[in-house]
């Protein structure tokens, strides 16, 4: 049976450089008045909104990030001190419109491609919704069917709840690949609280650089594999 890796999505196959640039050109001077930068404001919502996605979602409250994201953008502004009144309705739609077209990260496709050349199936498991993050390959022009993706909407239940990378080892058997504990199922994901979970469940893991830069072992220790790009991650993932 072939191995597989499942990715993460938000974040570590695809950037938000785009979403940041979005902030910018219509809050830039705004935000320049009171001296926040539009990167430090990306994160500081986008973060707290995964902390609401996966707090609701303990609190038996499960509501699609997206949702979220998208009803605390202008609370995300006031915490940075620019008033709820200086960001209009149209601000927030265009900013959630680039949302839901994030670009890939570089060697993406090729990452993939290479995985499947090599034998591995290759799957996503995501906190975003389905379609979006099926939107997302169709336009990075990387292949992923329905069958090779896994929303926590499907669920109702966000990472890193256990019961995520259950029913990724579920579906993983389901399609006959690998066996769960065998070390032939691998989770991918740029942020260190997603891997400490994908490993527990009996994933190997890999992390990438591209977001947290740096995996604070001390804190979430050792993952199988690191890897500074997709470029490396893929020469490391065909040697193991």
């Amino acid at each position: 049976m072939p191995k597989s890796a499942s990715f993460d999505v938000l974040g570590t196959c695809f950037d938000f450089t785009p979403t940041i640039d979005i902030i910018r050109e219509r809050l830039g001077d705004k935000l320049k008045a009171i001296n926040v930068d539009p990167k430090t404001l990306f994160f500081s919502w986008f973060f707290a909104a995964q902390r609401d996605f996966t707090y609701t979602s303990i609190a038996g409250s499960y509501t699609p990030i997206a949702k979220i994201l998208k009803l605390t953008f202008k609370r995300a502004c006031m915490v940075v001190d620019l008033p709820a009144d200086q960001v209009n309705d149209e601000d927030v739609a265009a900013v959630m419109d680039c949302v839901t077209k994030l670009s890939p990260r570089k060697g993406l496709k090729e990452c993939f491609d290479g995985l499947r050349e090599a034998g591995w199936d290759v799957y996503a498991v995501t906190n975003g919704g389905k379609q979006t993050s099926l939107k997302y390959y169709e336009l990075a022009s990387i292949e992923l069917d329905a069958d090779h993706l896994l929303s926590c909407d499907d669920i109702k239940v966000a990472k890193p709840d256990a019961r995520v990378y259950e029913a990724a080892h579920q579906h993983l058997t389901s399609r006959g690949v690998g066996k769960e504990g065998d070390g032939e199922r691998w989770f991918v994901a740029a942020h260190a609280w997603d891997l400490i979970a994908a490993r527990k469940a009996g994933f190997k893991t890999a992390w990438v650089a591209h977001e947290e830069h740096d995996p604070v072992t001390e804190v979430f220790g050792k993952f199988d594999v690191y890897a500074k790009d997709f470029e490396e991650l893929l020469a490391k993932m065909k040697a193991v």
